[in-house]
C-alpha cells in the first residue's frame, strides 16, 4: 500500500490461491498532510520472483463511500463501529498485457478508544477534505 510517499507491506501468504492478509495499517492524517490517493498493489511471490496480480487506487476523499454494507453514504465512522463494514474493490490492470481477476476487501475507519458521534467524525472529515 502506498500513501503519499510512504510504503506499507504485508507479509507473504504462502501456498494458497485465496490469501487472507488481515493486516492493519494506522495512518495519521492532518489538514496539512492529507493524502490524495491510497494505492494497493497485489503481488504473487514465488521462487522465481513476483507476478503482478492487480491494483486498487482509491481517492482518499472517497474511502468512506462504501463502508455501510456497500451503500454509498460516505459517512466516516469509527473503525469498531458495528455499522462500519468492509468493502470489496475489484483489482485493476496496469496495462492491457495484465491478466487480472479478483478483488481486495478493505475496511477504513477512524481510530479512537470509544465510538464517537458520527456527526463529529463528519465535521472532522470535512476539515481534511474541503
Amino acid at each position: 500500500m502506498r500513501v503519499n510517499h510512504k510504503k506499507y507491506k504485508t507479509k507473504a501468504i504462502k501456498q494458497t490461491l485465496d490469501p487472507v492478509w488481515d493486516a492493519h495499517f494506522d495512518i495519521k492524517v492532518s489538514p496539512k498532510k492529507t493524502p490524495t490517493l491510497l494505492s494497493f498493489t497485489v503481488w504473487d511471490k514465488d521462487t522465481f520472483g513476483r507476478d503482478f496480480l492487480g491494483e486498487v487506487t482509491i481517492p482518499f476523499k472517497n474511502i468512506f463511500d462504501r463502508n455501510n454494507q456497500g451503500v454509498s453514504d460516505g459517512v466516516p465512522r469509527n473503525y469498531k463501529d458495528p455499522n462500519n463494514y468492509e468493502a470489496y474493490f475489484q483489482l485493476a490492470k496496469r496495462s492491457e498485457k495484465n491478466n487480472v481477476s479478483g478483488d481486495l476487501c478493505l475496511k477504513f475507519g477512524i481510530l479512537e478508544d470509544h465510538i464517537g458521534d458520527v456527526k463529529r467524525y463528519a465535521d472532522a472529515w470535512e476539515l481534511l477534505n474541503p
